[in-house]
């Protein structure tokens, strides 16, 4: 669970057919995961794998949470995307609108955004996605590697065994190449993917990419024009 973020509000969705998801519209959960199409290559079950140090964990941990944040701390409005790395939707919101919404609401201070994973059981390249962006999060650099792993999700979506071609993409961007493999290595990132998933659909998320600003909720690839309207009814809502 996030120690930064603000709690998911269950809110009334406005929703389009623009999305990733399911009829039941679950994400991976801890144990579906773990036995399922996100589970670790080789096979290897979650209670396979060393635990890693409490200490050192926490600290990556806290620095990749805070990582996926942006804008001012004095923002009084959240923008929480809650995405899936693997679905074409997410691609598609991040490409064509995404840097509008930041532009627009993060840049000026009237809104804080921040990255909620929801790894959608049928694109099992997802999990393994957000690690990747979670452990580059542990050195400061989630927002590097979210921008080339969407920019490149043609590339990665379909292979067999992705962890390799995003540790290519670490190295890219000049990380601890070492640091970053074991980090991926131990799934440190793991539990809190799977509480940001939990959470987003205790709040309501059925599909990706949705969106939970303030009180209000949006869900598909909407474009700014829709981020106007919803962000207009949030800031009217927000304490006086």
């Amino acid at each position: 669970m996030s120690r930064l973020l603000p709690a998911l509000v269950l809110a009334a969705i406005t929703s389009t057919l623009a999305g990733c998801g399911t009829k039941s519209g679950a994400a991976a959960d801890s144990s579906s995961a773990a036995a399922g199409a996100a589970a670790p290559a080789g096979g290897a079950t979650t209670s396979a794998v060393p635990a890693p140090s409490a200490t050192n964990a926490d600290a990556r941990v806290t620095r990749a949470d805070k990582s996926r944040i942006l804008g001012d701390s004095t923002a009084k409005l959240w923008i929480l995307v809650v995405s899936d790395f693997q679905c074409p939707f997410c691609g598609q919101w991040e490409k064509e609108t995404a840097q509008a919404v930041i532009k627009e609401f993060v840049q000026t201070g009237i809104a804080r955004m921040a990255f909620i994973n929801f790894p959608l059981q049928q694109h099992p390249n997802a999990l393994p996605a957000a690690e990747a962006a979670m452990c580059a999060g542990a050195q400061e650099k989630f927002w590097d590697m979210h921008g080339r792993i969407f920019e490149r999700q043609g590339e990665w979506s379909n292979l067999a065994d992705s962890p390799p071609f995003f540790e290519k993409i670490a190295g890219e961007l000049g990380l601890d190449v070492d640091a970053y493999k074991a980090c991926v290595k131990d799934h440190v990132m793991r539990p809190m993917i799977l509480a940001d998933a939990e959470r987003a659909t205790t709040a309501g998320a059925r599909s990706t990419p949705t969106f939970f600003i303030g009180n209000q909720a949006l869900a598909g690839a909407e474009k700014i024009e829709a981020f106007r309207s919803v962000i207009a009814k949030a800031q009217a809502d927000l304490p006086k």
